[in-house]
């Protein structure tokens, strides 16, 4: 075979070759990678329609972090791991403390374990305060930096007569159950915001009776007694009577126990006095007693 002869075969078969390798790119790769873009294309097309409601989601979601984050930064309350009874009793104590002076006896009821979270259960009974410091106190336990929670409280409004100065002593009697609690939560131990409340001046007491039912008989020392008085004379503007054996002047709007001078009459010889007894006003009098001249 000559020179030219083999030649043009190497270039016919060459050629051949470049032939079917362009047509099977041109027919077979190039549609793959054709069609391998466009989905590709159609994906990212369809993220970008997305990409509104994703930048919502994220807005939504940032802003609940930030609300969530608020909220921890800013709560007020520290939750232990644990509760003792000495802890709640000295917590307590500080609270008394603040609220002024009450008696109890605190008595531990049990716990109740719910997970992550629980609280032991505490009872203060046979409690007796006034009615201001034991509104401090519920205060204190309710909005102090320890998460209580008051379960059940029971008031019974008391009277007594003072036996010193026959004044009616008033008080709270009183029953209060409470719950401390505890988490399995160690960051809830404690808050940056967490503070010590000032205790708010106590509202009007609703256990203040309007009548009082202890109301004692007998006037306390150094006190005068209307229902006493010897009434001797009576001029304008005066009237003279016995208070024992001392003799004493009395004047209009005079302070006598429980009242005061509300009238002088020296035409009829009689001090009429105005007396608040227990929330009963009641008015009273006195007269000049002349004695009757023995028949002859």
């Amino acid at each position: 075979m000559s020179f030219k002869i083999r030649n043009s075969v190497v270039l016919g078969a060459f050629w051949l070759v470049v032939t079917l390798a362009g047509a099977g790119y041109w027919m077979w790769w190039q549609p793959r990678q054709l069609n391998k873009v466009k989905t590709e294309l159609d994906k990212v097309n369809k993220e970008l329609e997305q990409l509104p409601g994703l930048i919502q989601d994220v807005a939504r979601l940032a802003s609940q972090f930030q609300d969530v984050k608020r909220k921890y930064d800013s709560r007020s309350k520290e939750i232990p791991q644990s509760d003792f009874s000495s802890q709640t009793y000295a917590y307590l104590s500080r609270g008394l403390d603040e609220a002024g002076f009450m008696r109890m006896d605190m008595k531990f009821e049990g716990a109740e374990n719910l997970g992550q979270y629980g609280y032991n259960k505490y009872s203060l009974e046979s409690g007796e305060g006034q009615f201001d410091n034991l509104y401090k106190f519920i205060y204190y336990l309710e909005n102090g930096r320890r998460l209580y929670k008051v379960a059940q409280i029971n008031f019974l409004q008391r009277e007594e007569i003072d036996n010193e100065t026959k004044e009616t002593k008033k008080w709270i009697q009183f029953t209060l159950d409470f719950h401390a609690y505890f988490t399995t939560m160690a960051e809830l131990g404690t808050s940056l915001a967490a503070k010590a409340l000032p205790l708010p001046p106590a509202p009007y007491d609703p256990f203040n009776p309007l009548v009082l039912q202890a109301l004692s008989q007998e006037a306390p020392p150094g006190e005068i007694n209307s229902e006493g008085l010897e009434l001797k004379a009576v001029i304008p503007g005066k009237a003279f009577a016995l208070h024992g054996e001392e003799l004493i002047v009395l004047q209009l709007g005079d302070k006598v126990w429980r009242g005061y001078v509300s009238k002088i009459d020296p035409v009829n010889g009689m001090v009429e006095f105005t007396l608040d007894e227990g929330g009963v006003i009641r008015k009273t009098s006195r007269k000049i007693q002349f004695e009757k001249k023995k028949a002859r």
